[in-house]
């Protein structure tokens, strides 16, 4: 049992430690998998037990003014986050195909690497999304598709943050960015002008977006994976292949519903 014991703390601490990008240590909820762990496992009882069931008795709360302010920081982080991957490495240096990650102490590397940290951050204040949704009594929009992407991007981006925060997994962050920004300005232009809402065709539109996004990246990941001596982690961009075919599959699924089955059901 002892040796048990220690040959699972020996593979913990090399998998969690030896293996991780030790920059990042002293970085705010970056030194262990717990913080993103438990931040999702918190984020999806709240969202599917306890802020429904402390939403039951009350009124939907008023977000509208504090919901214009976080999609316009939304936009804004996005797109800094955008042009900082674009600008320093995609965009200028990085091999569109299995560019390695800079470990070193390099201020580029470093600046690199801090973006991906902001990106895990960001992907936390996410979360609040479906907490809005929740205080405003809007659980039909509180969906499968919702809780996964959220919660698993936590996850995600802390692995990303922690292990490859840079090379080729910048594409893959800076791409994300850039459908943030139109995705967060219909969200703005919903709240100031409600009549968006009912632009069907500019919805669309942004989720035509979102599924080329999981497409491109999947075509964008493929490749590494029969590189030969490949200096990119063939295991992340695995994981990144396989989080566009479940979100490509997901947001599919999501189009039929929302676009096509819809549009039958009112035409007949």
């Amino acid at each position: 049992m002892t040796s048990l014991l220690n040959s699972t703390y020996t593979a913990y601490n090399h998998v969690f430690y030896e293996l991780a990008d030790r920059r990042s240590d002293d970085w705010f909820l970056m030194r262990s998998i717990w913080f993103p762990v438990t931040i999702s496992v918190v984020y999806v009882y709240f969202v599917r037990v306890w802020g429904p069931r402390f939403m039951k008795n009350r009124e939907p709360y008023k977000l509208d003014w504090f919901i214009i302010i976080y999609n316009l920081l939304q936009i804004v982080w996005c797109l800094l986050l955008f042009i900082r991957g674009y600008t320093l490495k995609w965009g200028t240096k990085y091999s569109l195909i299995g560019e390695p990650v800079d470990y070193s102490n390099d201020p580029e590397a470093v600046i690199i690497a801090s973006g991906f940290w902001e990106y895990y951050i960001l992907k936390i204040i996410d979360l609040l999304d479906t907490v809005f949704f929740v205080l405003r009594k809007k659980f039909n929009q509180v969906t499968f598709l919702h809780i996964y992407h959220h919660a698993g991007m936590v996850i995600t981006s802390w692995i990303v943050a922690r292990y490859v925060p840079g090379g080729h997994s910048v594409l893959v962050g800076a791409t994300n960015c850039f459908v943030h920004v139109f995705m967060y300005g219909y969200y703005l232009m919903a709240n100031v002008w409600p009549e968006v809402k009912n632009m069907i065709w500019l919805k669309k539109h942004i989720t035509h977006l979102q599924l080329f996004q999981f497409v491109y990246l999947f075509f964008h990941s493929l490749p590494v994976l029969f590189m030969e001596n490949s200096r990119y982690p063939k295991f992340m961009a695995g994981l990144f292949l396989l989080q566009s075919v479940a979100m490509t599959i997901l947001f599919s699924n999501f189009y039929i519903t929302a676009y096509l089955r819809n549009k039958k059901v009112k035409s007949t």
